[in-house]
């Protein structure tokens, strides 16, 4: 491959000023839960720019949102996040996208993955939280949803919210 195909494979994950308006724009609708606005002003973007990976990401956040078509919104995630693995906002919105799709595992995996990319990163560490982390069942040989370890993770929460330390 020649120089050429390099320079213009990295421009193909920069963006124009236009674009990048487009992206700006399309992030404050979706802040505002406008999410068919927005996916419309990706499009623009990514006409301008098809292989961004941060405007591709949104665009498959929007449609998972939107149109409820995860499989297609995870695949265009999943491609942007192998354009660019280490930005933890792409992999926050494949993260969502999991979520509303029902993979919590792979969610709280993808949320990880970006918090240790950057840690001071405020999208990894909201969804975290949001997620809740659950502790293990106070009996670890049965299910969570056993009616031991119901009645035993409700005492447990009551004496850990007393203060108290019960167990391990």
């Amino acid at each position: 491959m020649s120089n050429v195909g390099i320079l213009e494979e990295s421009r193909a994950h920069e963006g124009t000023h236009e674009s990048h308006v487009l992206y700006n724009r399309a992030v404050e609708l979706v802040n505002r839960n406008r999410v068919a606005a927005a996916r419309k002003e990706l499009e623009k973007a990514l006409q301008i720019c098809p292989r961004h990976p941060g405007y591709l990401s949104l665009y498959g956040l929007c449609m998972a949102i939107e149109s409820e078509d995860y499989e297609a919104a995870r695949r265009l995630c999943e491609s942007a996040t192998r354009l660019d693995p280490t930005d933890p906002a792409v992999r926050v919105n494949l993260g969502k996208v999991l979520r509303l799709q029902g993979d919590a595992r792979a969610a709280y995996h993808e949320f990880i993955a970006a918090w240790k990319i950057d840690k001071k990163h405020p999208g990894p560490a909201s969804e975290l939280s949001r997620m809740g982390i659950r502790r293990p069942p106070v009996l670890g040989f049965l299910p969570r949803s056993h009616w031991a370890n119901i009645v035993l993770g409700k005492v447990r929460a009551r004496a850990l919210r007393l203060g108290l330390r019960i167990g391990h």
